[in-house]
């Protein structure tokens, strides 16, 4: 970060507390500080499988948060979803205990090493995995922060000793822009994570405008920026003047030539400015997921990565959790789970599954009020690709209805689907589980989709004995 804004790691052994810790982002860094030889403590409002794990690792966690938990601790780290007028945070500050963001640590981790970080509205978490598989291929000893659970590297973290540092950078918290990286990759860029009524709030930006502004400096504080070259009308403009590569499905400096899409998985030829390297195979689906594969393949080559670690990473990764994770099965039917919750990936997932064959039975789960509120009109016209639409409850993430309900979301969606008549219906969890345990056949893929609580119905129809 620049200069001004890092929070001073003087190489000393600290206890650094953690709100927030049971995130998939804040207990990454949790595993992170503890492997480096720090005290790591933390709290959360909810307790999990995550939260347990990490009290069998040693690391102390409370439930809730209080300002008792700041005894003997030396660095308070809060996510973005921690305000200002939390009681522990604002007690933390009164005893002059330092107050550091999530994003500001892992600027600082990052400084430790040649660093990569990758932002975007939606692909970052994929193209940052494909990367680490990369580097992992490479034999590179990475350190690697990601926004989800990857086999590959045990976790959602890896603490290492290698030259390169490798993050995914949420472009939700405002603090990404300060950043200052070998090589930053921008993968798109969408009006997601911004207000609906102009107010800037924890995971919102005040305007479309703040986030290009936001995005427009991460750019420019990168050594080399890697970013979607077939979005010229917005990323152009806000890359111009840096150091700058490009990739594309089908132009770019970095892009694929002879695509053939599979239906779980693809082949291409990768093409580097102008040159041809070779074929490249994946084993995931859909033509998102070979953007993705671009991204990474462009920034090891800006890295100076082998072209056959490119290879043999990109072959090797099955993907990350929660993206197309094939879960188990139900009466045949496969099951698999997905975090898509924006119109665009839920878009680009549904155009993957349909092109695997099978009957698309899609349970989705609205995110956010005021994502849920924008984007409604889109969600329904992705879920038009469905054979069958199941809609639940938005998972409100502490957020409150803004002019719509949960039920007037879900009433718009369904009305929409049935209107083009598409099968559709809302219900509730139990309605709708029911309904799969009765229905779910071999040929069919029932996809459990969005960022909240979600996975656990996909898990919960599979049962212990047929999950994967």
């Amino acid at each position: 970060m620049k200069s001004h804004e890092r929070p001073g790691f003087t190489g000393t052994q600290k206890h650094y507390h953690l709100m927030g810790i049971g995130g998939i982002g804040m207990s990454g860094l949790a595993h992170i500080l503890r492997k480096d030889g720090n005290r790591v403590s933390g709290c959360d409002n909810c307790l999990s499988e995550i939260t347990g794990g990490l009290e069998r690792e040693g690391i102390a966690v409370w439930p809730g948060h209080s300002p008792q938990h700041l005894h003997e601790v030396d660095v308070l780290v809060a996510s973005t979803a921690i305000q200002e007028t939390e009681p522990e945070l604002a007690a933390a500050r009164t005893l002059g205990i330092p107050v550091w963001r999530r994003i500001q640590v892992v600027g600082e981790i990052l400084r430790g090493g040649y660093s990569l970080g990758v932002t975007g509205s939606h692909g970052k978490t994929t193209t940052t995995a494909m990367l680490a598989s990369i580097l992992m291929a490479a034999e590179a000893d990475p350190t690697v922060l990601l926004g989800a659970q990857l086999g590959l590297i045990g976790g959602s973290s890896r603490a290492a000793h290698g030259h390169f540092r490798l993050a995914e950078i949420d472009e939700s918290d405002p603090l990404f822009q300060f950043l200052e990286l070998d090589v930053g990759i921008i993968t798109n860029l969408e009006a997601d994570h911004v207000s609906p009524d102009g107010l800037a709030r924890p995971n919102y930006h005040a305007s479309f405008q703040a986030l290009q502004k936001a995005v427009h400096s991460f750019a420019a504080n990168a050594a080399t920026v890697v970013y979607n070259g077939e979005e010229r009308w917005l990323l152009d403009e806000l890359t111009q003047g840096t150091n700058r590569v490009s990739f594309g499905l089908e132009q770019g400096d970095c892009h694929a030539a002879g695509l053939e899409l599979r239906p779980f998985g693809s082949r291409f030829e990768l093409v580097w400015r102008g040159q041809t390297l070779g074929f490249m195979e994946l084993q995931v689906p859909g033509q998102h997921n070979v953007a993705n594969a671009l991204a990474a393949a462009a920034a090891a080559l800006v890295a100076g990565l082998p072209l056959a670690a490119i290879g043999a990473g990109l072959s090797q990764y099955v993907g990350a959790g929660r993206r197309f994770e094939k879960v188990g099965e139900l009466h045949g039917a496969v099951v698999v789970d997905d975090y898509a919750h924006n119109a665009t990936k839920l878009w680009a997932l549904l155009a993957a599954a349909k092109n695997t064959g099978l009957r698309v039975r899609a349970v989705f789960q609205p995110h956010r009020y005021g994502r849920s509120e924008q984007e409604w009109p889109l969600y329904a016209r992705a879920l038009e690709q469905a054979d069958e639409a199941l809609i639940l409850d938005v998972y409100a993430a502490g957020e409150e209805p803004v002019n719509l309900t949960s039920a007037q979301i879900a009433h718009n969606l369904v009305s929409h689907l049935q209107h083009q008549g598409h099968p559709a219906r809302y219900g509730s969890w139990e309605e709708i589980s029911l309904h799969l345990q009765q229905t779910a056949a071999p040929g069919d893929l029932i996809l459990t989709i969005g960022a909240g609580n979600i996975s656990q119905l996909g898990r919960a129809l599979v049962g212990p004995k047929e999950a994967v």
